[in-house]
């Protein structure tokens, strides 16, 4: 019997949690292995073995190293995070592999950052204490800028959505936040959040706009903050349980009540015009969103809040606009960002900053700086320069 051919014995449990922490089925992992379910099937049930060269293909499958499949268990391994996602109960489907591949890489990248300063005290989001769904969320959301240092003048200085997301995304990676920026099916979920005392992580979709991952960073923030973390799409949380709703109502809000306070948009002279519901046009719209570096969704959402516009007519644009941006996430792609900004937006600045730091200090191999970044040596020198320009 030839070494390609060699059967292995591995536990059928391990196959098992293998594949259903995938989230596929077995018909689907049989066709994409080339084997028939059956087969599979005696695997997992203990009256078959595969080969070496089979189980490396699972391996591959399933994203998993080739050591974990020679546990004599499976290994303890978190839930998937709460469901915020308001997708009506026919469409909100299990999450798939790549979403289910986001989360365990998010952990992976969150538990690297512990065990990378695990001389290290404090943590957390310095400056934002808790918060409860009696907090005032307006009130909130001011405290949240001051800690944050940005005021609204500073906010409108800014030249556009790219450059808005990034100083708020420093400044609360300042604070102790990690944010991480990963691709999964856009319409599966928009973000979500992983609680921890010492490294509390957001997760944007890279498939929204950049105003969308605007928006998801504060209501992730408002997550955390609440202690209520979760994976989320950010529509309308009238179809959750009672308790659900109002935590992604309250999230909403705080976020909506951080990027375009009260006051700021009903003192602009274009709202301020507007006496009582209106049907708005998109060219003011849009000015006030390219004002506030938000999406015309939230601004308009402030204006139905505020009584400038009608709830049928915000319904209709909303649907009008999330199909666009359904399409726009199918299509996006586009010209492939230098390998060094690749890294660091995926990784986001804190976390690479950490790895580089261990480097510095000779805690961790370069072996380790191109795993836990997943980039080769070369590139390491033009993502420390990023990192570096981005504090």
């Amino acid at each position: 019997m030839g070494a390609r051919s060699l059967q292995v014995t591995v536990q059928p449990r391990v196959l098992v949690w293998a594949r259903e922490t995938a989230g596929m089925s077995v018909g689907d992992v049989a066709k994409r292995l080339k084997a028939n379910e059956d087969s599979l099937a005696k695997w997992e049930d203990g009256r078959g073995r595969p080969t070496i060269v089979q189980l490396r293909k699972l391996a591959r499958i399933y994203k998993r190293p080739l050591a974990a499949f020679f546990l004599p268990a499976p290994p303890d391994e978190p839930a998937l995070p709460k469901d915020f996602r308001t997708l009506s109960p026919q469409n909100r489907k299990p999450f798939s592999f790549e979403t289910r591949l986001a989360i365990r890489r998010a952990r992976r990248l969150q538990s690297l950052a512990k065990e990378l300063t695990e001389e290290l005290e404090g943590g957390g989001i310095a400056g934002m204490p808790p918060l409860s769904l009696q907090d005032a969320p307006e009130t909130a959301a001011a405290k949240i800028r001051e800690y944050l240092g940005i005021d609204l003048y500073t906010q409108f200085a800014w030249q556009s959505e790219k450059e808005a997301f990034g100083k708020w995304e420093t400044a609360l990676e300042k604070r102790g936040l990690i944010t991480f920026q990963l691709p999964f099916p856009f319409e599966e979920a928009r973000a979500f959040s992983l609680a921890d005392e010492r490294f509390p992580a957001v997760v944007l979709n890279l498939r929204d706009s950049t105003t969308g991952r605007i928006f998801s960073l504060f209501h992730e923030l408002a997550h955390l903050l609440l202690n209520e973390v979760g994976i989320c799409d950010i529509g309308d949380a009238s179809i959750l349980s009672p308790e659900e709703a109002r935590v992604e109502t309250y999230c909403n809000r705080l976020a909506a009540d951080i990027l375009v306070p009260e006051d700021a948009l009903l003192n602009q002279p274009s709202v301020a015009s507007v006496a009582g519901p209106s049907e708005w046009e998109d060219p003011p719209l849009a000015d006030l969103a390219r004002l506030f570096k938000v999406s015309k969704e939230v601004i308009l959402r402030r204006l139905l809040s505020f009584g400038r516009t009608t709830e049928a007519f915000y319904e209709r644009k909303r649907a009008e606009w999330q199909e666009k941006a359904k399409e726009r996430a199918r299509r996006k792609g586009g010209r492939k960002l230098p390998p060094a900004r690749h890294c660091v937006r995926e990784n986001g600045v804190a976390f690479v900053s950490l790895v580089l730091s261990a480097y510095q200090r000779g805690d961790v191999s370069c072996a380790d700086v191109v795993d836990y970044l997943g980039i080769r040596l070369k590139y390491i020198p033009a993502v420390e320069q990023l990192a570096g320009r981005a504090y």
